[in-house]
């Protein structure tokens, strides 16, 4: 439990509005949504569309920086949700025809959501699930809640990520751990919601620290990136 202490420790460090402004200058992903925004300028729009992306972000042919950059080009110029499987054949063909069967199978429950039906994530994380026949806790079903998160964040509202929301286990988690009762342990220890440990890991693990304009929050970042280092170094399954 060396590392889970040591990781733990480091995390609490962190102040929610410090993990806040970390995700919103430093997590592409979050800058690249804010620039799709200002180009739509339309807040439902903008979240079905997020959404209509992200239950769809697996075995992508692009880093998930670059492929979140590549949709807010492409929908700050088409702006609407009908370009999306010209899209998805263009930019996100791996496995195309389970992802046009995921976009058909949701598109009616997204294109029936008012803004307001995004407001309560724990409610929205639910009824996604139920459309697509998937556990509340799998992979594609939380990365899409923490991408509501950002949305909701960038259209004016200060979010902060549910508890219970379970953490998105991809390929750069997985290095730290892939057991999800790890995750939620530490975030039970810290006190910090799991999507917010996931773009504070996800974002580091990618990140030139020296980036980082503001002196603290680079010091805590490098600590954070130190310790990363050393678990994947010492074989993260352990944990």
């Amino acid at each position: 439990m060396k590392y889970f202490t040591e990781l733990a420790t480091i995390l609490k460090s962190f102040s929610i509005d410090e993990i806040l402004y970390f995700e919103e200058n430093y997590d592409a992903q979050f800058v690249y949504l804010k620039k799709l925004y200002e180009n739509l300028k339309d807040k439902e729009k903008f979240l079905k569309l997020i959404v209509l992306n992200a239950i769809n972000a697996f075995k992508l042919k692009y880093k998930g920086e670059e492929f979140w950059k590549i949709f807010s080009e492409y929908f700050s110029i088409k702006k609407s949700e009908k370009y999306y499987l010209e899209f998805l054949k263009e930019h996100n063909n791996i496995l195309l025809e389970v992802k046009v069967k995921r976009y058909e199978r949701v598109r009616d429950f997204v294109n029936s959501l008012k803004y307001e039906d995004f407001l309560d994530l724990k409610k929205f994380t639910l009824s996604l699930a139920k459309v697509l026949n998937q556990r509340p806790s799998d992979k594609t079903i939380v990365f899409t809640a923490k991408i509501v998160g950002y949305g909701l964040r960038i259209v004016g509202n200060k979010f902060i990520f549910p508890m219970e929301i379970d953490i998105p286990i991809d390929v750069r988690i997985s290095k730290i751990s892939s057991d999800k009762n790890f995750w939620r342990k530490l975030s039970e220890e810290t006190k910090i919601p799991q999507l917010h440990i996931d773009s504070l890991i996800w974002v580091t693990l990618n990140l030139d620290v020296e980036s980082i304009k503001e002196n603290e929050l680079k010091e805590k970042v490098k600590r954070l990136k130190s310790i990363l280092s050393e678990i994947i170094l010492n074989n993260p399954m352990k944990l």
